[in-house]
């Protein structure tokens, strides 16, 4: 009779979260409902611990639990484009673009504990995605939407050690499907020779940006359904130092320990207008190097029941220069399509820091606990590689928690906030005239913009403001059987 209670409990948990999942964006940063969200951390016990530090699973009570959860992200972001005078480099006011994506994802998890000792934890784990504007026309160049959908599963066991050491350690096994969608200047690719900036477009030189000589790509890629490459390994310790103060550290691997994961599909093209609007078809890889992180929190009692939660996380972003895209197929090659494509987006090593209170959960009687934490993320990119494809800069966090108990049912929402400053970005990393210089010194690779060029940053410039607010939403159900 409880197997059968279990099974439809994670049965219909999955159904709540399917339904709430629509196709989504790639996030090369980690998951802004865990770790720094009040309720979860390397040293709580959680179910969101069995992928964030499954060592801390064994601090839970020994009550079988499911969990379900519904989450979601919201960001509002505003770029305010510069337009770059080829001529002078001087800059002047360009379009503007406002936008506002919503991420939703979701988990599913269910805890065991054969013993004191031992805990064991089964998760299914929908992420929320990293959002980029799509089909806005003044970014085309740089993005027309970036969609990833991650589907894993994983498995975690945590095991008590003498002297109140614990150790975890949990394996999961990641699907990604990604979409990437953007335009290619064909007049500036030519620089100033047949067909490049100084060529007839309808009458007039074509310049940058022309609409008449822009191609359109649509990518379609996903790792393989069953791979080794696809494999995620979290370790992680708690241990307490004093009577009441622990300390829980975790690591997480990227996807099969490589440098690079592949993703293999296929690769549409639209040719510009001026070269007939033609659709191509063939196959095509991206290669892509997604980050390690690792996580640290300290939690120690304070008086009034209260706990203290000071958290930090740290990812390894300097891994993701570029998606790497190249096509394949005797069609791309007549048509003189590039075989390879770098789409910049020079992250950097962010760091994040929290700290806040909650209210310990000693009482199943009492129907209420709450929390806060205040934090700071530092920037993911620099101000000069910011692009429409990557607005990561700095931010000030807020996060705030509520639980309520009803008899065996335990209700978490936590709500976090992100700020960001506005960023202005006067001299970019990203400059078409890199491209023309490139041409011109016929292809010259030891000089600076040929090296720009072979590394992506060789597009119409990303100089503007940018403005960006993310919100993080955790609304979790978790029932404790009898």
């Amino acid at each position: 009779m409880a197997v059968r209670r279990i099974l439809t409990l994670i049965t219909s948990g999955t159904i709540v979260v399917s339904g709430a999942v629509a196709p989504a964006h790639a996030s090369p940063r980690s998951d802004p409902t865990t770790g720094r969200a009040v309720f979860t951390g390397a040293a709580s016990a959680s179910p969101t611990s069995i992928t964030l530090n499954p060592a801390a699973i064994g601090l839970d009570t020994p009550a079988t639990k499911i969990y379900i959860a519904v989450v979601s992200t919201l960001e509002q972001l505003t770029i305010d484009r510069k337009s770059l005078d080829l001529g002078t480099g001087s800059l002047s006011d360009g379009p503007s673009v406002h936008d506002a994506a919503l991420g939703p994802g979701g988990d599913v998890a269910f805890l065991w504990h054969p013993n004191d000792r031992l805990a064991l934890g089964v998760a299914a784990h929908l992420p929320p995605p990293e959002l980029l504007p799509e089909d806005r026309s003044p970014l085309r160049y740089h993005t027309l939407g970036v969609g990833q959908r991650a589907y894993s599963a994983t498995v975690g066991v945590s095991l008590r050690l003498p002297g109140s050491f614990y150790f975890g350690a949990s394996v999961g096994h990641e699907n990604t499907f990604l979409h990437l969608r953007y335009a290619r200047d064909t007049a500036l690719e030519a620089g100033h020779g047949a067909g490049g900036v100084d060529s007839d477009c309808g009458g007039t030189p074509c310049g940058v940006e022309n609409p008449a000589a822009t191609e359109l790509y649509d990518v379609n890629v996903r790792t393989p359904l069953l791979s080794a490459s696809n494999l995620r390994v979290n370790v992680g310790t708690v241990v307490r130092v004093a009577p009441d103060v622990w300390i829980g550290l975790a690591y997480h691997t990227p996807p099969g320990f490589d440098i690079q994961t592949t993703l293999a599909g296929d690769m549409y093209i639209t040719r510009a207008p001026r070269d007939g609007g033609v659709k191509l078809g063939g196959d095509a890889n991206v290669y892509v190097s997604y980050p390690a992180s690792a996580d640290l929190e300290v939690r120690a009692r304070l008086p009034q029941e209260l706990d203290l939660h000071v958290g930090a996380r740290w990812e390894d972003l300097s891994r993701m220069q570029a998606y790497d895209v190249r096509g394949f197929g005797s069609t791309f090659r007549s048509n003189g399509i590039p075989e390879q494509m770098l789409r910049a987006r020079g992250l950097h090593d962010s760091f994040a820091v929290w700290a806040g209170v909650e209210q310990v959960d000693l009482d199943t009687r009492k129907p209420f606990r709450f929390g806060a934490r205040l934090g700071y993320e530092t920037s993911a990119v620099s101000d000069a590689r910011l692009s429409p494809t990557t607005v990561a800069p700095a931010a000030l966090t807020l996060d705030l928690g509520a639980q309520a108990r009803v008899r065996a049912w335990v209700i978490q929402l936590s709500y976090g906030i992100a700020l960001s400053p506005n960023t202005s970005v006067g001299r970019s990393a990203f400059d078409p005239r890199y491209r023309l210089d490139c041409v011109d010194s016929d292809y010259d690779y030891s000089t600076r913009a040929c090296q720009a060029t072979r590394n992506g940053y060789a597009l119409p410039t990303a100089a503007g403001d940018y403005q960006r607010i993310d919100h993080a939403l955790r609304l979790g159900f978790r029932y404790e059987l009898p």
